[in-house]
């Protein structure tokens, strides 16, 4: 349950797995159904990496099609061997961890002020789980399917880390704060998640989540690489209002940032790569003053604001009130 910023990127077009029965009654209607809502009002957005990428136009949701089994998906992220997506090795995933989480931690601290227990799901190589550490009487637990990188969160972060499926995970602790950071995409089924989640939740918790919105005129090219079939689904226009409402639950917060206003910050152009051709515009954008702030500003004119990152956070709708 890996993040896909600590990934490298699909090396070329790929199937997208094996899909579900439903999804194969869908091919004979023409039409799959939305994985959220079941409807059949989609329709292709593009495609990318031998994958269509579809939109609903019922509860917004965009959703990879053909939709991988959910065993077949866990059972992919546990050995690393998701179809396209080559792992990166422990040691630069985590470094990879270090430099997102210096963007983005403070956001995730503030929403952990006062909390006594904390789970990571999808954590990763530990980094989170290991900033966390440094605050007094915090209990903090995270699930890897990953072994490796299990093993290596372990010595990280110095907590307990589970390597089962978050849907199946069961405990006596409740938890005060559960986060999935670039983890919501990558969950094959919304119904079992969102179960999960009440489950686990102790009374007055909250969920943090950190995921992509689209607007509905997103481009094919607003991303180099998608990352599908690795990420099964996005946000779209009003999908959020509809989990809630499907699930029981409350936006708390929610803060949206264009995808361009991320893309050129340089933190995450200091951060290396497989490719060295890749590697060598990331140096030279970093040294040639004005480059990342120009390439935003040309990005923004063609392309900008349909692709969101986001900060979110959510609460039970029964004890929010």
């Amino acid at each position: 349950m890996a993040a896909p910023h600590l990934m490298a990127r699909p090396k070329g077009p790929v199937e997208c797995g094996r899909v579900t029965k439903r999804a194969r009654r869908g091919d004979l209607w023409g039409v799959p159904p939305c994985p959220l809502c079941q409807g059949r009002d989609n329709a292709k957005a593009f495609r990318d990496n031998g994958c269509e990428l579809r939109a609903c136009g019922n509860c917004g949701l965009f959703f990879v099609h053909p939709y991988p089994l959910h065993e077949a998906r866990h059972d992919e992220v546990a050995t690393g061997e998701v179809p396209g997506i080559d792992l990166l090795d422990c040691e630069r995933r985590y470094a990879g961890e270090r430099l997102y989480y210096d963007r983005h931690f403070a956001l995730i601290a503030e929403e952990c002020e006062g909390v006594g227990s904390f789970l990571d799901v999808g954590c990763g190589t530990g980094q989170l789980l290991e900033r966390l550490g440094r605050r007094d009487g915090l209990y903090r637990m995270g699930i890897e399917l990953n072994a490796r990188a299990a093993s290596f969160a372990r010595r990280a972060a110095g907590c307990e880390i589970a390597e089962v499926p978050f849907e199946a995970f069961e405990t006596q602790r409740k938890f005060d704060a559960i986060a999935l950071i670039n983890v919501f995409s990558h969950i094959p089924s919304l119904d079992r998640l969102f179960e999960a989640l009440r489950n686990a939740l102790a009374p007055k918790g909250k969920v943090i989540l950190r995921t992509s919105e689209m607007s509905g005129d997103v481009s094919r090219w607003n991303q180099l690489h998608w990352g599908i079939p690795d990420d099964l689904h996005f946000l779209g226009p009003g999908t959020l209002d509809f989990l809630c409402k499907r699930y029981a639950f409350e936006v708390r917060r929610h803060v949206r940032v264009a995808y361009e206003d991320e893309l050129f910050l340089r933190s995450r152009w200091q951060q290396m790569g497989r490719r060295m051709a890749i590697n060598l515009v990331k140096r030279a954008g970093v040294r040639v003053p004005g480059a990342l702030e120009a390439a935003r500003l040309m990005y923004r004119a063609a392309l900008g604001q349909r692709l969101f990152v986001s900060f979110i956070v959510l609460a039970p709708v029964e004890e929010a009130k």
